[in-house]
């Protein structure tokens, strides 16, 4: 028996505490069973397509976020994931097209401009790129994913400065999230990223083989906006154990 009772309400709630703590299947569970007693709760829906996304698995979490996004045409969170979910999809048109569009409505949305830098970065565009991440930061968007592409975005363009301190500024931010969860393959994955934009290979390949220990088998995570399988561990792996293997001698 739920604390608060056999309810939708009480479902919702567990799904979310589930959500938080990692634990998405469970999470999806709660989920579909609140929506089963309250078809209304839209949000339940919109939860599951989050979850869904967070493992991996835009496809099958797009149609959801595209329903939810239709049955609550006030919030911008259901369509500013579908942008994501496409994107994840590689459909980068539509998923610039998504963005844009929320914009025209909700000019003081960061997220649909980070979304938008996130398209710009797909397409090799950096400058854009750069821009559109600092103009996010300017609205008050500062977490981990802002600092993470602006300091790809800006090592792209040749601006070693603005990338040092914002791959430094996600450090930080990912330290944060490793501290609270540090069963969780994403933020050693993620932070042996950011320790390979700072030159420190040694920190990074740690990094990937803690990630690679708390991997669960065949799933493909998706965190602060990247994806990545146990397959790109290991390609990881090897550009960094290649990369700190001395030359052999000359002659």
């Amino acid at each position: 028996m739920l604390f608060g009772g056999e309810t939708a309400q009480s479902y919702f709630e567990e799904g979310l505490t589930a959500a938080m703590k990692g634990d998405l299947e469970k999470a999806i569970g709660y989920f579909r069973r609140a929506y089963e007693l309250d078809c209304s709760l839209h949000n339940a829906q919109h939860q599951i397509g989050r979850c869904l996304l967070r493992q991996g698995n835009a496809e099958a979490a797009l149609p959801l976020l595209r329903s939810a996004a239709q049955k609550m045409p006030v919030s911008t969170s259901p369509l500013l994931d579908t942008g994501f979910a496409l994107l994840q999809l590689r459909h980068i048109d539509e998923a610039r097209k998504t963005f844009a569009s929320l914009l025209q409505t909700r000019p003081d949305e960061p997220r649909a401009v980070m979304g938008l830098a996130y398209c710009a970065f797909a397409r090799g565009q950096w400058e854009t790129a750069t821009n559109l991440v600092q103009r996010s930061i300017e609205m008050g968007r500062v977490q981990f994913d802002t600092h993470f592409l602006l300091a790809r975005a800006a090592d792209k363009s040749d601006l070693i400065d603005v990338s040092t301190s914002h791959y430094k500024k996600a450090e930080e931010l990912i330290n944060k999230t490793i501290e609270a969860t540090p069963d969780q393959a994403a933020g050693y994955y993620l932070r042996g990223h950011v320790y390979w934009g700072l030159g420190q290979l040694g920190a990074a390949l740690d990094d990937m083989e803690n990630a690679e220990k708390h991997m669960q088998p065949g799933r493909r995570y998706y965190a602060y906006n990247e994806s990545f399988s146990s397959e790109d561990i290991c390609a990881a792996k090897e550009s960094l154990r290649s990369a700190l293997t001395p030359p052999p001698p000359k002659g």
